[in-house]
């Protein structure tokens, strides 16, 4: 059998044993806040310019949609006295920033100041080359209140002193709504006679649109009849110029018969001047009665556009004197 170990050897066994565990609880805790800090995760930077950076350093979250995508990496001075922040975003949500990513420095009240990054919507993403993303600042509470005063106490003193100037005028104010009083009440009254004209008005209008239909009927009527005579005129028309070519014909035939019987008066009247001396006493009247129903004729309608002009007198005839022929010179 082997001998039991001693008691110190036993202790220091014990010992030994805690610090080993001691040391890998270390390990784990440390390993679990590198994990915590992003030691093993990759990631890349992005920059903004800001002229205030109160409240930030390194290590602050940066958020995303409310969720921890990075941190403060370093912040760095520059000559006109801007200062570049630098961040470390996890590569993931760094693959979603665009052209017009923009971060927000977000102070809320009891709790640390954060960084919100926003991804932007343009079509490029962010530039590989210059990562720099805009920068703005969402105030606090504080600032709110303080700008809210700022904008809310010069009203109260344009208010303060309008209220002033009115106590000052309660009189001329006094008199100005009495006045006002007065308008209203004549403006009613004006109201009511307006009432009163328009409601005239509009009973007359409803009667003169009675007579004017009344008036359009008859007028419809008129047109009607109107319409009955210029069809009854057409027909007459159509008949008159169904009967005119044979008017003229028959004119026309009458002409040539009444030119005959001058042909043939002329000729009776050279052979009985010749032939017949007492004869030749009674021809003239004849001659003249025949001329005188020769210009009638032509005088009447249609006759006087259908007819020659009248041909000129013959002067073995119209030389003499009618009663020199019927009473013979004494011999």
């Amino acid at each position: 059998m082997t001998a039991p170990l001693p008691k110190v050897e036993r202790q220091r066994s014990q010992i030994t044993g805690l610090l080993l565990v001691a040391a890998l609880l270390a390990a784990l805790l440390i390993g679990g806040v590198a994990y915590k800090q992003g030691a093993f995760v990759s990631r890349e930077q992005v920059y903004f310019i800001a002229d205030d950076v109160t409240g930030l350093a390194p290590g602050t979250a940066v958020r995303m949609s409310g969720f921890r995508v990075g941190k403060v990496l370093d912040l760095q001075i520059q000559d006109d006295l801007q200062v570049k922040v630098v961040l470390a975003v996890d590569a993931g949500p760094y693959g979603h920033l665009r052209s017009d990513a923009r971060a927000n420095v977000v102070r809320e009240q009891l709790r640390p100041p954060a960084i919100d990054l926003r991804a932007g919507s343009a079509a490029t993403p962010l530039s590989a080359s210059d990562p720099r993303v805009a920068f703005g600042r969402r105030g606090t509470l504080t600032e709110i209140a303080d700008d809210f005063r700022a904008r809310v106490v010069p009203i109260l003193d344009d208010v303060k002193q309008l209220t002033g100037v009115a106590l000052e005028r309660k009189g001329d104010i006094d008199a100005v709504l009495r006045n006002a009083s007065a308008l209203s009440t004549a403006m009613v009254g004006t109201a009511e006679q307006l009432h009163a004209v328009s409601t005239e008005l509009r009973n007359r209008t409803r009667g003169l649109g009675e007579q004017s239909e009344t008036a359009m009927l008859e007028v419809n009527q008129m047109l009607l009849r109107v319409s009955g005579l210029l069809v009854q005129a057409e027909k007459s028309l159509e008949a008159v110029n169904g009967k005119l070519p044979g008017m003229l014909n028959q004119s026309e035939q009458v002409i040539k018969q009444l030119d005959g019987v001058m042909r043939d008066t002329r000729t009776i009247s050279a052979a009985a001047a010749t032939g017949l001396p007492p004869l030749l006493r009674s021809a003239p009247p004849l001659v003249e009665d025949s001329r005188d129903l020769l210009q009638g004729v032509r005088q009447s309608w249609p006759m006087r556009n259908l007819l020659p002009a009248p041909p000129p007198p013959l002067l073995p005839i119209d030389s003499h004197d009618p009663a020199a022929l019927r009473d013979p010179a004494p011999r």
